[in-house]
């Protein structure tokens, strides 16, 4: 089997897992509603779309090992190349997101993982890592909470909603 279809497989099976995951969990979301479109509709709808895009790309990596590619195809191809520590930073920062969420709400989670994540790919500028972090907060703060209406989860340690209120429209 190429290395290229032991990655699209590799893929595949982890959509699909996630799909089934997703899909298990959206079935455990509260059917009552009085909507024409209930509050899992969506969530079962991107479960289904995961699962049935997973199988999708393990079929077509299946009929690839099966047909032989072209080795050269290979080469380029996946993880070979790839800057793992890199890979492992973004996936930290992934962690340090849903710790900072649970403890300081979305808003201050928001600005660490962002501030992070300009580390990690590389920015050193002191100015464009904080300025960059409370401008992409309060933008995303403007989108998501104020012209969406999502609701702004407060953190088990520190609530911010005073503070975010006087820029998030009503």
């Amino acid at each position: 089997m190429s290395y290229r279809s032991r990655i699209d497989l590799g893929v595949a099976c982890v959509v699909v897992l996630i799909g089934l995951v997703l899909g298990a969990e959206a079935l455990r979301i509260d059917p009552k509603s009085y909507e024409a479109v209930g509050p899992r509709a969506v969530p079962l709808f991107l479960a289904c779309a995961m699962v049935m895009g997973g199988l999708l790309v393990g079929a077509s990596a299946w009929r690839v090992r099966r047909t032989r590619a072209p080795a050269e195809t290979d080469a380029d191809y996946g993880f070979r190349d790839s800057d793992l520590a890199r890979v492992a930073a973004v996936i930290g920062v992934g962690l340090v997101y849903l710790i900072a969420f649970w403890a300081l709400g979305y808003f201050g989670a928001t600005i660490i993982a962002m501030a992070l994540i300009l580390v990690v790919f590389g920015n050193r500028n002191p100015l464009t890592i904080i300025g960059g972090a409370i401008l992409a907060g309060l933008v995303y703060q403007v989108v998501f909470m104020g012209a969406m209406g999502l609701l702004d989860p407060r953190g088990a340690l520190v609530d911010v909603r005073p503070v975010t209120s006087i820029f998030t429209p009503e």
